[in-house]
């Protein structure tokens, strides 16, 4: 496993996105539990969040069509949902993190 696919990278480049998304602001406390419309963040803004990470990994869509394959909606994921889908989709990919 390359260190851009283990879970804290993943968790920590997530972290990082939805802090530059809020722009910079605080979004509290965040750990692999929190969900991700306790965020406070708009729906456009969670669906920027899942298209940049699928960029920075160069998964192309899928994480969206693995989302709407499962019946998945953004709304009710946690960020933990998130890293799993990213580490599993990066590790079967081969795809390797880019730098934020």
């Amino acid at each position: 496993m390359s260190p851009g696919n283990d879970t804290q990278a993943l968790f920590s480049s997530l972290k990082e996105l939805l802090i530059d998304i809020n722009d910079g602001g605080d979004c509290g406390e965040v750990t692999l539990d929190t969900q991700l419309v306790d965020l406070g963040l708009e729906s456009i803004s969670l669906v920027y969040l899942l298209a940049e990470l699928q960029q920075m990994y160069g998964l192309g869509d899928a994480l969206f069509r693995q989302m709407r394959s499962e019946g998945t909606f953004v709304k009710q994921m946690s960020v933990g949902d998130v890293v799993n889908s990213l580490q599993t989709l990066v590790s079967t990919s081969g795809a390797a993190k880019r730098t934020l």
